[in-house]
């Protein structure tokens, strides 16, 4: 949707739900303790994500129409991001970054993963898609956002499920752009300096779910 002209002219997006599965809204209601809509659910775990610090969408509004305290169909608005869609950034410029860049992009967005797990929060559509990329106002650091947020965990204690983020996200980091020097740093910067097990044993548990993915999908072409 676009609104204005010009210099004023902004862009929205709207993402819309209809009649959700019942497993969708058990698992809103075991993450938000009590059952609610699908835009609501991404609508809050938006503010979350904003309220720790970490980038995500820039919010507008949602709404939605249920019945007998279940969902029937939700709406949720959000406005353009400044940012860039990373998997265009990457498929755009990566041949033309210097190692050094292309380290300081991996690092800070490793430690910005870590920072998401120790929240105990976790992010199950974790994909090189779902995230946004912008150079901060410091020439060389980078921000990052993330998208698609409906399926998000909360108070998530389990390191297996955290580890599956990094699987789905390393599976997207197709080979064209990121190879295994690179894929070892993410772990090396994720793992920072109070991780508690060897780099080599969680390379493994992330390779499985890797592994399990490339059975069931198809990487996508950036």
């Amino acid at each position: 949707m676009n609104l204005g002209i010009g210099p004023n002219r902004k862009v929205f997006f709207l993402k819309r739900f209809y009649h959700p599965r019942f497993k969708d809204m058990l698992f809103a209601f075991r993450n938000f303790g009590r059952f609610c809509s699908q835009a609501e659910y991404e609508w809050e775990n938006a503010n979350l994500l904003l309220d720790k610090g970490i980038g995500t969408y820039r919010l507008v509004c949602y709404g939605e129409q249920m019945k007998c305290g279940l969902e029937r169909k939700s709406f949720f608005v959000t406005e353009q991001l400044q940012s860039q869609h990373f998997a265009d950034f990457v498929a755009q410029n990566w041949s033309q970054l210097t190692w050094s860049q292309k380290e300081n992009i991996i690092v800070a967005l490793a430690k910005l993963i870590r920072k998401v797990h120790d929240e105990a929060i976790r992010l199950p559509d974790l994909y090189v898609w779902h995230i946004f990329i912008e150079e901060d106002e410091v020439p060389g650091e980078y921000d990052f956002a993330f998208i698609d947020l409906h399926r998000m965990g909360r108070s998530v204690k389990s390191p297996n499920k955290k580890i599956e983020d990094l699987g789905r996200l390393y599976w997207s980091m197709s080979d064209k752009y990121f190879d295994d020097k690179l894929k070892d740093l993410f772990v090396r910067a994720y793992m920072g300096d109070d991780w508690m097990g060897s780099k080599a044993a969680l390379i493994r548990t992330i390779q499985r779910r890797v592994n399990v993915l490339a059975k069931r999908r198809k990487l996508r072409y950036y």
